[in-house]
């Protein structure tokens, strides 16, 4: 039986042991690293944007330059992201699983925030492939893989790859940027794969360009402002935020819900049924995380990060701008669209097959002697 040492609630209230050198207050801003680490986290942020909106190209149409982009859409990832992050951290469920699991957490705001899973994604009630109860079939793959890969997993992978002493606290995240042909096959998978919808959502290759333009530019200016940061011996600061900073975090997050919930899209909303029925995902993700055991860091030496995973990285944005640019003119030729389908059902049949592996591997390790 597992000591109280090991409880899921306890460990998200003990104190994280602060980083090392200068940058052991700056996860509050009190220290000469405080802005550096504030650019780290904002450029984290953009990051999640990216992989997220632009990559799915749900952000492209009205623009990154949006007022509802930059006010609205950045802050809903940024605030969700570091309360995971920072969660995952303080309760040491940081394996491959449990960041699946956090993410899942994080992509139920498509039910309360958005009312995607409940309402489509259109927000006029039509479901993209047909529903299982009153829940949309491909809608749920937003929750169930999207997200936590596009919006949690994916660009944590990159944060550690920025600021490589984070590794040490995400190890299992080295194997996307890795040589095995899972690794190669993945990569390949999401090239193609999110070309032809960034394509579709494009609004047009001069659109598209200045989008792309315009995170760029921001993307190499916040790097800049963020080195300091993300060269520090220990980059927890970056992604674990202090007591206050949590703290702001959870009034913004209480505000966010409890502002759209009402205000965006009420009409669609579900029973009241149906709505308790939704907090079972949550309860099941909990399960989850309770399941798997948590994991100390591993030493500076035991975690490198390699020169030639950052530039494969860019190597594979280059080529997934470059084709989705290729294929914007034809954003609304059909054929396009029939190569995105057979995707949607692809995500759509993964987002059930993972929920599951998380649960057996949560109870393997469970069980395990």
């Amino acid at each position: 039986m597992e000591s109280d040492k090991d409880d899921l609630s306890e460990q998200i209230l003990e104190p994280v042991e602060p980083p090392v050198g200068r940058q052991a207050e700056a996860g509050d801003g009190h220290s000469d690293t405080g802005w550096s680490v504030l650019f780290a986290r904002l450029l984290a942020g953009l990051v999640v944007l990216i992989c997220a909106e632009v990559f799915s190209g749900a952000s492209l149409q009205i623009g990154l330059w949006n007022p509802w982009t930059l006010l609205m859409t950045y802050w809903l990832y940024f605030a969700h992201f570091f309360f995971f992050t920072t969660l995952a951290v303080r309760t040491g469920r940081t394996s491959f699983w449990s960041l699946y699991l956090w993410g899942v957490l994080f992509g139920l705001y498509e039910s309360w925030i958005t009312k995607v899973i409940w309402y489509g994604y259109s927000g006029d009630g039509k479901l993209a492939i047909g529903s299982i109860g009153p829940y949309g079939l491909s809608e749920m793959s937003m929750v169930l893989i999207f997200h936590p890969m596009m919006a949690f997993i994916f660009p944590l992978a990159v944060t550690c790859l920025l600021c490589p002493p984070l590794r040490r606290l995400f190890p299992d995240l080295a194997w996307f940027t890795g040589r095995s042909k899972g690794a190669r096959s993945v990569q390949g998978y999401l090239i193609l794969s999110f070309a032809p919808v960034m394509a579709m959502n494009s609004g047009g290759p001069v659109n598209l360009a200045a989008n792309l333009a315009v995170a760029i530019v921001v993307l190499v200016l916040m790097s800049r402002l963020a080195r300091p940061a993300l060269d520090s011996l220990d980059g927890r600061a970056i992604v674990v935020f202090g007591r206050w900073g949590f703290a702001g975090l959870c009034a913004y997050l209480i505000w966010l819900y409890g502002f759209t919930y009402f205000f965006l899209r009420p009409e669609g909303l579900p029973s009241a049924a149906v709505q308790l029925l939704t907090l079972v995902f949550y309860a099941v993700a909990i399960a989850g995380l309770w399941l798997h055991r948590r994991r100390e860091p591993l030493d500076n030496h035991a975690a490198q990060v390699e020169k030639r995973e950052l530039m494969l990285v860019k190597i594979l944005f280059a080529l997934l701008l470059a084709l989705s640019l290729a294929l914007s003119p034809w954003s609304r030729n059909p054929i396009l669209f029939g190569i995105i389908v057979p995707n949607f059902v692809i995500w759509t049949v993964l987002g059930f097959v993972l929920p599951v592996a998380s649960l057996v591997s949560g109870v393997r390790e469970r069980t395990a002697r």
